[in-house]
Formats: structure tokens, sequence, C-alpha cells
């Protein structure tokens, strides 16, 4: 009996003993660590600045949701909902009127917004937002990350074997009309444009798988040209819950909000309604408790 206690207790300390050494080993200090071992960390590579094809260092906005009422400033009165006219076919409140009181607040909420998507050259930013359909920014940001590494150039986009590059994009989602829309555009680009991406929408257009909505991106995010506002799906939504337009079709609904912002504001306000609709007004649960506009938006608490 007392040998296997004696048995216990041995095993017991030296178990102690064990769990002691391992202690000191994890929690050595910086000061105590080995001069290579500083060096190795010194010499980690930080992440890259991102960059727009400018080439001008920026910061991305932060993915982060709104869990309380932010605090604004307001310096446009706006009209209440009740007073508001009502759209000739929809007959919901046409809040149009209100644009300038909501537009000022939601400036201030995400004040110079930024693109999420990782580029540096106006081909990337092409080939970035082709991949970004149905999916998201994230995933295309991991996807892109190794694809811009191996294709380098627009002749490189063209020759690539498109198995190959199927599989490098398989995790975007519709990834054999992808790679179709992304390899034709650079075949288009060199046959004939030069090899130069065009800074048109009538030209960006007809290149495979580029519609207005894309065409709007490459040209603000990749040449600073303001032709036209980007509706993906929270432009779309956003702008029918908020009033700003009645239609569904994404043309009409960008012409109605051309008429509402300022040219040089076009590219902000798309990122400010998308980032609006990622963080507080979500398509299944909106938040309309934290919403700083809630009292001049039709569709709150519905």
């Amino acid at each position: 009996m007392a040998t296997k206690k004696e048995t216990k207790t041995e095993a017991e300390s030296k178990m102690k003993t064990k769990v002691e050494t391992k202690t000191k080993t994890v929690s050595k200090t910086p000061a105590t660590q080995s001069k290579s071992a500083k060096k190795k960390i010194e010499e980690t590579p930080r992440p890259a600045a991102f960059k727009k094809s400018a080439g001008k260092p920026d910061t991305k906005t932060p993915r982060q949701t709104v869990t309380e009422m932010p605090v604004v400033k307001r310096t446009i009165q706006p009209i209440p909902l009740f007073e508001l006219p009502k759209f000739p076919i929809s007959k919901k409140p046409d809040n149009r009127p209100n644009f300038n009181a909501i537009w000022e607040i939601l400036q201030q909420l995400y004040p110079k917004p930024d693109v999420e998507l990782d580029f540096e050259t106006p081909f990337e930013v092409l080939a970035a937002t082709i991949l970004s359909a149905q999916c998201t920014d994230r995933q295309v940001n991991t996807v892109t990350k190794v694809l811009f590494k191996k294709y380098k150039t627009i002749e490189d986009y063209a020759t690539a074997d498109p198995d190959e590059f199927g599989k490098l994009i398989y995790s975007t989602g519709f990834f054999n009309s992808k790679t179709k829309h992304v390899i034709g555009s650079a075949n288009m680009i060199l046959k004939d444009f030069g090899g130069i991406v065009p800074e048109t929408m009538e030209e960006l257009t007809k290149l495979p798988g580029v519609g207005r909505k894309t065409a709007n991106i490459v040209l603000s995010r990749g040449f600073g040209i303001n032709d036209g506002i980007a509706v993906d799906t929270h432009v779309k939504r956003l702008t029918n819950k908020i009033g700003f337009t009645e239609h569904e079709d994404p043309e009409k609904i960008e012409q109605d909000l051309m008429k509402l912002a300022k040219r040089e504001e076009y590219d902000d306000l798309s990122l400010t309604l998308i980032f609006h609709g990622r963080r507080v007004c979500d398509a299944k649960k909106p938040r309309c408790d934290v919403c700083a506009i809630q009292d001049m938006c039709p569709s709150a608490f519905v």
C-alpha cells in the first residue's frame, strides 16, 4: 500500500517538474531571447500598404459592425416623413428631398471610404472586380494574393491556361465564367486597345463580362474618373429602402443617384452605401436601433 502511495507521489512530483520546466521555457522574456531570434523577428516583413493604381498608400476601411447609436452633427433640417411626396409608380415615400440631410450624416459615419479589394494596377482592379461577383471581398483578396503574383502582366492573363486559372479562382464561385471573362478581357485589351486598359465607359463595357457596375469601379478606382455610380446589391437595396429611387433596374437607380450627388462624390456614395449596408442595414436583420438616419428612413423598424 505504501509503495502505491509513494509511486503516485513520485509521478505527481515528476509531472509538476515537467509543467514548471515548460512554463519557464514559454515565459522566456525578450531580454533572454537569443540574438538570432531577435534578428528573425525584426526581419519579418510587415504587410505592404494597400495601393491604388496611382501608387498612393491608402488605409482600408476596417470591417466592423455598429453596436450603438453614433453621435453625429446635423446642419440640414430634414422634411418629416409624413410630408414627403410619393413616387408615381410604387407610391412609396419619395425621400429624394432629404438626400442632402441623409448624405451629410452618412459622410460622418464613413469619412473617406476606401475600397476593400486589393490591387495595384487598372487591370488588377478589373480582374478583382470580376472575381468579386457573388463573393466576399475578403475571399477575393485571399485569391488575388496568389493570382497577382503568378500573373503580373496583361499578356500573362491572355496566355493563361484556363484549367489552371480556374483552379486558382475556384473558391470565388462561378469560376468557369469568371475565367472566360478575365482571360477574354486580357485578350481583347491586347488586340483592340493596344495592351492598355481602356478609360471610357463605352470601351470598357465591350469587354466580356463587364457591365456598367464593373466599368464604373475600374474607371473610378483604376483611373480616378467619376463617370457614373457603381450599383451593387447593397446600393440597390439601400436606395430603395431609404427612398432615393423606386426602380429595381441598376441603370435606372444609377441615373436617379447621379441626379442627387455631385460628380466628385459618385464613388464615395457607392462605397458609403455599401459599408452602411454591411455594418448597419443588414439585408436579413437591419439594425434600425443603432442607425443614425432612422428618423429619415421610411423603412426604419418596418
